[in-house]
């Protein structure tokens, strides 16, 4: 019998001088109580890959999700040239190219000394930029202006930036804070920390409904997985969590509430 036939195609030989054994290889790890391997499934450790991970005999095989390109290890969404940052800093929402090193810093919309921008998102395919304002109570949207390096476009851009907005016409909000669109359905998700609950709305307002309250405390910050049919919120309050559901508010779980304070986003 030879030496590889003895230890099995998981194991390798091992010999010295006083002794001869077996050891698992390199993605097999020794099953318990008995003198055999197994293929460790490396999927199963967080962080693994990138994206999608497709578990293989003593290893694994990285790979992206659609509209994703594999670089250096690692997926990176295609024609991210062309991608858009928008950042909300208090009453003003700026945009800019962050692929783009010569991107300038360009104003998107400028509120007033009652605008408050808690928290925002983009809604792409109806080209509207959403945002909840918890000083005023309300949440509020306007057309995304057209961005372009162009001087006359920027300057342009600069004269529009105080005007078309809307605000919803949804009654007794008290603390609007986070907000998620549902891009597939076109609906709107927000969380209300001064009445505690998660509500939904179509996208101007209409058909509201409070999927969330009970057992919620200070919601905060709240994102959606239409392809999943899950949303996920965090929330500040005595006891802290972070939390996930379906959409329309039924299976929910607590994600992680052990050595958790302050989850705001």
């Amino acid at each position: 019998m030879t030496n590889t036939t003895m230890c099995g195609d998981e194991a390798q030989c091992i010999q010295s001088r006083s002794t001869t054994y077996c050891t698992c290889r390199r993605g097999f790890q020794k099953v318990p109580d008995k003198n055999s391997c197994q293929d460790v499934n490396e999927c199963l450790r967080f962080g693994t890959c990138s994206q999608l991970c497709n578990n293989t005999k003593g290893s694994h095989v990285c790979s992206c999700a659609k509209n994703f390109m594999k670089t250096d290890n690692m997926c990176k969404a295609e024609g991210s040239e062309h991608q858009i940052l928008y950042i909300a800093d208090d009453n003003k929402i700026r945009s800019m190219y962050p692929f783009n090193p010569n991107s300038a810093y360009e104003p998107a919309f400028q509120g007033d000394e009652n605008v408050r921008i808690d928290a925002m998102d983009i809604y792409v395919k109806g080209n509207k930029i959403y945002w909840t304002n918890w000083h005023t109570g309300r949440i509020s949207y306007r057309e995304l202006p057209a961005s372009s390096a162009a001087s006359t476009a920027s300057n342009r851009n600069r004269r529009q930036i105080d005007g078309g907005v809307t605000h919803l016409n949804i009654s007794g909000l008290k603390m609007p804070r986070g907000i998620a669109i549902d891009w597939v359905a076109g609906n709107i998700y927000w969380t209300d920390s001064g009445r505690d609950v998660i509500e939904v709305a179509q996208m101007k307002g209409e058909n509201r409904k409070t999927l969330i309250s009970g057992m919620i405390d200070e919601p905060h910050a709240i994102v959606v997985d239409p392809l999943r049919g899950t949303m996920y919120w965090s929330d500040w309050g005595n006891h802290p969590k972070i939390e996930t559901a379906a959409m329309d508010g039924t299976l929910r779980e607590t994600l992680v509430q052990d050595n958790i304070q302050w989850p705001t986003g």
